[in-house]
């Protein structure tokens, strides 16, 4: 089974899409080019380690985005029904289009929220949601139903930003990012031990906790968005630094402490 993140980047950006011949030469040099997206699928590739994932029969992506890992382990595990919800129809609407296009019959769509899905409670062996809950108010994160959704013994991957958060160059330079924060992030509200007590009380056995994404991740996606605001040319040109500093930000990061919390919790048997 190989995992592979990223795989239609250059189908699924609109930018991208203008220009193909541009983004196959640019996707060959400098392979995925979103730092934040590219230290988030790093993450998420560690976390599916903790769990059984070629036992699954049916996955859901709460929350997909884009799309990009619900397209990743459809195509890392043919036999698994990968079901991608999310309630940005557009979104949803050309995940149906590319997943049609490459004959993906085992991943299926939804521009729906995890409570509408009546007839598939009990039905899933792992659900992840990879920063969502985040922009979900504290007491309207799906905590309850994701539990209906699963079988007993089946998985909940949450990974969100941890609330403090490490920061390197100077705060002024990110101020619109901060202010998008301040309208977006309503949920970003756990530490670590937050988010396992919470797993707990939602009935979850947590199997796993930790904090990832250190100062040297932080540094790499610091560098990452100035490069990005300064223009394409100057983005691709510090991102092979930028993708550097995350993955050494890998080797040396002694979870402690970090940008992101991530648990995993398995409703009991």
């Amino acid at each position: 089974m190989e995992i592979v993140f990223g795989k239609m980047q250059d189908q699924m950006s609109e930018r991208m899409r203008r220009r193909p011949l541009l983004a196959k030469w640019i996707k060959r040099i400098f392979g995925y080019t979103l730092v934040g997206n590219y230290a988030r699928a790093l993450t998420f590739k560690e976390l599916l380690s903790q769990v059984p994932l070629t036992e699954f029969k049916r996955i859901m992506d709460l929350g997909c985005g884009y799309g990009e890992s619900a397209f990743m382990l459809a195509d890392a595990l043919p036999d698994t029904r990968v079901n991608a919800l999310d309630i940005n129809q557009q979104s949803i609407a050309n995940i149906a289009r590319l997943a049609e296009e490459h004959q993906m019959k085992n991943l299926e769509t939804h521009p729906a929220t995890i409570d509408t899905l009546e007839n598939l409670d009990g039905q899933f062996d792992f659900i992840y949601s990879v920063d969502v809950f985040e922009h979900i108010k504290e007491e309207e994160m799906p905590f309850a139903e994701a539990y209906k959704k699963l079988r007993p013994g089946g998985y909940l991957l949450i990974k969100i930003p941890s609330r403090e958060q490490l920061t390197i160059l100077p705060e002024d330079w990110f101020e619109d990012h901060h202010d998008w924060l301040e309208d977006e992030h309503i949920g970003q509200v756990y530490e670590l031990n937050d988010l396992e007590q919470r797993m707990s009380k939602e009935g979850f056995i947590v199997q796993y906790a930790a904090y990832a994404d250190g100062w040297w991740s932080r540094l790499g996606w610091e560098l990452g968005y100035l490069s990005h605001k300064a223009g394409p040319v100057l983005q691709l040109l510090c991102l092979p630094f930028a993708k550097l500093l995350v993955r050494f930000d890998r080797l040396v990061h002694r979870r402690q402490s970090g940008n992101t919390i991530q648990v995993i919790g398995r409703k009991p048997l």
